[in-house]
């Protein structure tokens, strides 16, 4: 909200309530002009129009603050502007209107504000005519609604530049391309004689069935996702400590990749999966950066929660919306329809989601084997009672954290003392022994009684004179300082006749630890002559408020009987330990923790501290209304948005995933800025081939493979990369697709493309905890060092290397791998000197190029034959000529392990012809 706009409605409220008609344009304009505006801006005519309504007026500028609330002077932000109470942004800056006329504005407001008609309602809707606001809608090439295809539009485009798609690429050159793209590995040379091999129609259709349905697919497109979700395996910030359950989340994206999983319920399960049986999903919510390090200062801890949530709504508009609702959280967004009340709204919806693991409930399986085993522990139970002996000399109840009372006859006594035998764990405690006498607790400290122990146990909370202080609960308790053997006396202030003991470990029933479970208690009337009080002897025994275990006997039972009466028992114990393993085997992911939050307030500026009004759980505003309360279940509005996103109504969300994949197929989506769909977003390179690409998503079960295929089966995909002068001078970059643009690969398929062409990479052990690429030194604050040597266990697929924030793999990571800190929906292509160390001298790339060497000369025994098994490994093609004659010369000069050192090095092998 400018200083001019807010000046400008002071002279209007002005105009507007004096007793005659008060002319804009020739006595308003010209103070505007005189006082406020910058008349010879680029934005003078914009700001005029954009300020000359009533609705800005009481919605506010950029702050989200309305500058004027109808009959509430003291919420109008108008007001405390004139009268100059918000430093740095006084109205006017330079002057102070009167007190007259401060008082006429805070009249006018109190009147509810009325203007002229000619300045509209107050409340306009929204200018919703920008491209991706509006409803997908199915085109042809010539703006016809119909089933067109992809080439279509992207003939008809070039058609209108003068340009025409390439000739088809070589048989080589697409088999390799494809398994580059789709798994970011080569085909092996047995693949690729197969498909040349292969003369019929439906070869290249089977080939992308075939690529689709394997394993690699999921595993090659799942770094993409990980990427856009900022995905990782540390917290980030200054501790950086890992999180060891990370990787359940990266094994489920990987699944649903592979499974085909609907995209709209791969949106739904990453906002609510724990509301639609897919727990795991909801690692999408907290993957981001977690601060661990919480400071003193009650404020900077509010921050930190702020961040928190700002991170989980960002990622949630960039990654399915394609809009940056998180520059709303300051002030009203600068350029889309997204104000700072439906930020705050958002927050409401993730207000309840923490960082942390939590633990899955059991699989469906697991609760069946469970049942079984408690219907086999009922039965065997109840055929082992007649076997259960009765104590009978237990018939006092177990021990009880919160209070235990002990009768007896009357006595006269001067010392009582409490001996502690077994505790459940630890040092014994006890938070108050009391001793009556006719009703009244004669061991009070007040009444005179002392304390003395056999030793204490040394803490500030935890101390002797807690024990007869008469106050209860954990505070002000007492603990001993042994674990067996120790006890407390009270000496009474006089020789007295009591009649019962009465002790307790916690009587507010907070803790239960330490609790003495055998112990006696004694009684004197002179110093060392004890007689025996009570005891636990006859209590039955202490089970932690289960069942006790029953003590069986069978020797008294005919020797057939009690045979079968031990193999029962044995077969209870067999099914409880199952249980027991059946119970331990849950599995626990970091997939953030849930509770019913509180109210959420607008933030003024996003300070923690300057609350505005209170927000309901919704989304954007003039796109939907979620419909909740205020108070909403915490489920209920993470599940009321996924379905909003999820929605074939949402003119987002398939625009937004189409786009992605053709960005990944191509290198440049539709819309080059693929998160932001918004104003400020690029605009589509061909809009009607997206909204068909988003239609056909949606009519297909919102089948990403759908789309997969669609694009494959193109000839828009399949031409040839080969450059061509004329269309070079009118599209260099290859923009309208004239031919199919090289790139070079990302650094975890050049790296997994070294592993498969060597003969080591591990494509079995895929999915579980990660391996690091470095060696860690586990202090309070991590410390990440580079891995010196590699073995067997590195040569797996780079997607399951545990990412670690703030830091990059010594050799790959130069090739622009992303810090998991980040939402990463492109990454950056660099060329740099530092890849071409790695890629030549690291210790990693030297290794595999000896291993390569290995595998050349185990496979063939000619040197020609060993160069020709490089290139069909490497590059999918026999060599040239001069190809082999250069190679034999190199070999001949500097051995076959310099060969394959180079060879790993061409920029053939690391780019997507």
């Amino acid at each position: 909200m400018t200083h001019r706009f807010l000046f400008f409605v002071a002279i209007l409220v002005l105009a507007s309530s004096t007793a005659r008609a008060v002319d804009f344009v020739t006595e308003i304009e010209p103070i505007l002009r005189d006082n406020c505006f910058d008349c010879h801006g680029p934005n003078q005519q914009e700001s005029q129009l954009r300020l000359d309504r009533l609705a800005n007026m009481i919605s506010g500028g950029n702050s989200g603050e309305p500058a004027v609330v109808p009959k509430n002077p003291e919420a109008s932000y108008l007001l405390k502007l004139i009268r100059h109470e918000e430093v740095g942004k006084e109205m006017p800056p330079d002057e102070s209107l009167s007190p007259e006329q401060v008082k006429l504005i805070e009249t006018w407001i109190a009147s509810g504000a009325p203007t002229p008609e000619r300045y509209g309602p107050a409340e306009e809707q929204a200018d919703l005519s920008h491209w991706a606001f509006q409803p997908v809608r199915r085109f042809d090439a010539d703006g016809r609604v119909s089933a067109a295809g992809i080439d279509d539009f992207i003939l008809q485009r070039l058609r209108d530049e003068g340009l025409s798609l390439s000739s088809a690429a070589d048989h080589r050159t697409l088999i390799r391309r494809l398994y580059l793209v789709m798994h970011g590995l080569p085909p092996t040379p047995g693949q690729v004689e197969a498909f040349i091999r292969d003369d019929g129609d439906d070869a290249w259709r089977k080939l992308v069935d075939d690529v689709l349905v394997s394993p690699h697919y999921g595993q090659r497109w799942a770094t993409f996702w990980l990427d856009l979700v900022r995905f990782g395996e540390t917290n980030g910030f200054e501790t950086n400590r890992e999180r060891p359950n990370a990787w359940r989340y990266r094994d489920w994206v990987i699944q649903s990749l592979n499974e085909d999983k609907p995209y709209d319920q791969f949106v739904r399960e990453q906002l609510a999966g724990d509301a639609l049986g897919a727990p795991i999903g909801t690692g999408f919510l907290v993957a981001g950066p977690y601060d661990l390090v919480k400071g003193q200062d009650p404020k900077l801890g509010q921050m930190q929660r702020m961040n928190e949530l700002d991170d989980m709504i960002n990622t949630t508009g960039t990654a399915f919306l394609g809009l940056t609702t998180g520059c709303a959280r300051c002030h009203n967004h600068k350029f889309d329809p997204i104000s700072q009340r439906d930020y705050y709204s958002m927050q409401a919806v993730f207000a309840g989601v923490q960082h942390g693991d939590r633990a899955l409930p059991p699989s469906p399986e697991t609760k069946q084997q469970i049942a079984t085993l408690d219907a086999e522990i009922a039965e065997l139970t109840d055929r082992l009672k007649k076997f259960i002996v009765e104590d009978a000399s237990k018939t006092r109840p177990p021990v009880s954290a919160r209070q235990n009372e002990e009768v007896c006859e009357k006595r006269e006594v001067r010392f009582i003392r409490f001996t502690i035998q077994k505790t459940t764990g630890g040092e014994g405690c006890i938070d108050e022994l009391e001793v009556y006498a006719e009703g009244r607790n004669v061991a009070l400290a007040s009444s005179g009684a002392k304390a003395t122990s056999s030793g204490d146990f040394v803490h500030p909370k935890h101390k002797l004179l807690h024990i007869n202080d008469g106050r209860h609960g954990n505070d002000r308790s007492w603990i001993v300082d042994s674990a067996k053997g120790g006890w407390v006396q009270i000496e009474l202030a006089e020789p007295t006749v009591i009649d019962r003991v009465v002790w307790g470990r916690d009587r507010n029933g907070q803790y239960a630890d330490r609790l003495p479970i055998e112990y006696r208690i004694e009684s004197a009337v002179e110093a060392g002559q004890w007689e025996l009080l009570a005891s636990s002897a006859d209590r039955k025994p202490f089970s932690g408020g289960k069942p006790s275990e029953p003590e069986y006997q069978f020797t008294k039972f005919p020797d057939a009987e009690a045979m079968q009466g031990e193999t029962w028992l044995k077969r209870l114990q067999t099914a409880r330990d199952a249980k027991k393993e059946h119970e331990k085997s849950r599995v626990v992911v970091y997939a953030g923790k849930f509770s019913q939050p509180g109210p959420t307030h607008r933030l003024y500026r996003g300070e923690p501290d300057a609350k505005r009004e209170q927000v309901p759980p919704n989304a954007i505003d003039v796109f939907t209304s979620l419909n909740l309360s205020p108070n909403a279940a915490e489920r209920e509005r993470r599940l009321a948005l996924a379905n909003w996103i999820a929605s074939n109504d949402n003119p987002f969300t398939a625009r937004v995933i189409v786009n992605r994949l053709w960005q990944l197929h191509f290198g440049t989506g539709i819309v080059d800025t693929p998160s932001d769909f918004g104003l400020n977003g690029a605009p589509p390179s061909h809009p009607e081939l997206l909204d068909w690409l988003a239609g056909e998503l949606m009519e297909h079960d919102w089948s990403l493979k759908h789309i997969h295929r669609l694009i494959l089966n193109s000839d828009t995909w399949r031409q040839s990369n080969r450059p061509n002068a004329d269309a070079m001078r009118v599209d260099a970059a290859s923009r309208l697709l004239w031919r199919f643009p090289p790139r070079r690969l990302e650094a975890e398929a050049i790296r997994d493309s070294v592993l498969a062409v060597t003969g080591v990479l591990d494509l079995q052990n895929a999915g579980g905890p990660g391996f690091s690429p470095f060696e860690v030194q586990m202090e309070n604050v991590r410390h990440y060092h580079a891995k010196k040597t590699y073995g067997p266990a590195d040569w797996r697929r780079m997607i399951y290397m545990t990412k670690v924030r703030q830091e990059r793999e010594q050799v790959f990571g130069a090739f622009d791998c992303p810090d998991a800190s980040m939402v990463v929906p492109r990454r950056s292509r660099s060329t740099t000197p530092l890849q071409a160390l790695n890629l030549l001298n690291s210790q990693f790339v030297m290794q595999q190029a000896d291993l390569f060497a290995k595998r050349l000369q185990a496979d063939s025994e000619t040197i020609p034959q060993r160069i020709t098994r490089a290139w069909q490994l490497c590059f999918q093609r026999p060599p040239t000529d001069e190809e082999l004659a250069d190679s034999k010369d190199f070999i001949k000069q500097e051995g076959i392990g310099q060969f394959t050192r180079a060879i790993l090095n061409a920029n053939e092998f690391v780019f997507i012809p």
